[in-house]
């Protein structure tokens, strides 16, 4: 089976997605009573957690390498070295987040010479920066980064489960945690005390594993002009309205006249939205202590536009030391 080739569509929606985000967290700049125009955009979260166990489910459904011992040990290392892969990308944005959010609250302790107090506020910081804080029930100062570490520490058991030959077992599994929770009208949901987060995560990406199955499901059917062109009309619909599973169930069923749209820009944008997910909130602290809450417009575009460059100047980065890592390794 060819690998996923990602489709100019979804990835637009990551940066959109990202950008709603911003604007529910837009409060943190410090400016009081501001009429934001999407707030309770954090949902927005969902679609990368759905997202997140879509794409864990089709990577699996592909041949494996076999390997040694049981098939129990062969799905644990399978998860485990695939969650080490996917995460450790993310470990330079990571790291300058976390030390940038780190510094912005801790700053003063240095310049009151306080070096006690800096050094224990400053303990937690390793293990927000190896994504571990939602073990815990402190919590994590770069707030954003629960989405990363909940995920991260729920990878393996949904890879085991996205490894399942039994496609209906593995459906089964997937859909009815989900359901109890997403069909859960109390306010336990979106929440972030321990352990909603972890429980949150595991959710949205079991989730995202039984949407493949119905995508292939789908995908494998011949369908009429007729219905391609309703499935067409309600992908376009869904797009607008934002409805997550039903993007990425009926663009990646294939079964729409719309096409690819996968084009450098879009993709690009795509790989900006993690960076910007990451540096927005911290970045949202250095402008309260730079600009005066007077100056409200000049906030709000730094906060987007700042987001936006320092994010772009991260992926430079993080590439340029790739390519070098790589011509060493072919020299070597």
């Amino acid at each position: 089976m060819q690998a996923l080739k990602k489709d100019g569509k979804i990835e637009l929606l990551r940066f959109l997605a990202i950008l709603f985000i911003m604007s529910d967290h837009m409060g943190h700049l410090g400016l009081k009573d501001l009429s934001r125009p999407f707030t309770g955009t954090w949902v927005f979260v969902e679609f990368f957690l759905f997202l997140s166990g879509f794409l864990t489910a089709k990577h699996f459904d592909k041949p494996q390498a076999q390997l040694s011992g049981s098939r129990l040990e062969s799905y644990v290392t399978n998860g485990v070295v695939y969650t080490y892969k996917k995460y450790v990308r993310f470990l330079p944005y990571v790291a300058i987040a976390v030390l940038s959010e780190y510094i912005v609250r801790y700053y003063e302790y240095l310049g009151n010479h306080d070096f006690y107090h800096f050094y224990e506020n400053m303990q937690e910081m390793p293990l927000e920066i190896l994504m571990l804080s939602s073990a815990g029930n402190i919590g994590t100062r770069l707030f954003p980064l629960w989405y990363l570490s909940s995920s991260m520490l729920v990878s393996p058991f949904i890879c085991m489960v996205s490894q399942i030959k039994n496609k209906y077992v593995k459906g089964i599994i997937a859909f009815y945690p989900a359901v109890f929770y997403y069909l859960n009208r109390s306010r336990s949901i979106g929440a972030h005390d321990y352990p909603n987060q972890i429980i949150r995560a595991m959710c949205g990406m079991l989730l995202g594993v039984f949407v493949y199955l119905l995508s292939e499901n789908l995908k494998s059917r011949t369908l009429s002009k007729a219905a391609r062109g309703w499935i067409t009309f309600f992908l376009t619909f869904s797009f607008c309205a934002l409805l997550f599973v039903a993007v990425i169930l009926l663009t990646f069923s294939e079964q729409s006249y719309l096409p690819r749209f996968s084009n450098k820009l879009f993709l690009y944008m795509g790989k900006l939205s993690m960076p910007m997910y990451l540096f927005h909130y911290s970045l949202a602290h250095w402008i309260v202590l730079a600009i005066p809450e007077q100056y409200v417009a000049a906030k709000i575009l730094v906060y987007y536009i700042g987001s936006i460059l320092l994010s772009m100047a991260g992926l430079a980065l993080v590439n340029y030391v790739s390519r070098v890592r790589a011509k060493r390794k072919a020299v070597s």
